[in-house]
């Protein structure tokens, strides 16, 4: 029963980083995540694809870092998966260009302002 669930956990990766790839052109970073969820998915149900990732990490550790982090229990998902796209975006994009680093310094000028006493 374990060998059919790990099989079928690496056809969902297969297809989640072959549609992420697929939507990849279109506006926004919406490809992204679907790729990062499906190698995920085959981090957890391949040795094959571990010995890949682990020689893949060893020649670019900065890059592969977040993707190696949601393989921990309880990663934080959404702050790893936030920090890889900035990253992402800074390599496409012009600092004075990029939506996702205003967002961010909308988001953290609100928190501040309610974290301050009246």
């Amino acid at each position: 029963m374990a060998i059919v669930f790990k099989l079928i956990l690496m056809i969902a990766g297969g297809l989640l980083v072959a549609l992420g790839v697929v939507i990849s052109p279109l506006p926004g970073p919406l490809g992204l995540p679907v790729v990062i969820v499906g190698l995920v998915l085959l981090l957890r149900s391949s040795t094959w694809v571990k010995r890949q990732f682990v020689k893949l990490y060893h020649k670019h550790p900065k890059w592969l870092g977040p993707l190696r982090s949601l393989m921990r229990p309880r990663a934080k998902f959404l702050a790893i998966l936030w920090r890889f796209m900035l990253r992402a975006e800074g390599l496409a994009l012009k600092p004075r260009n990029s939506l996702l680093r205003r967002i961010h310094r909308l988001f953290r000028r609100r928190h501040h302002a309610a974290a301050q006493p009246a």
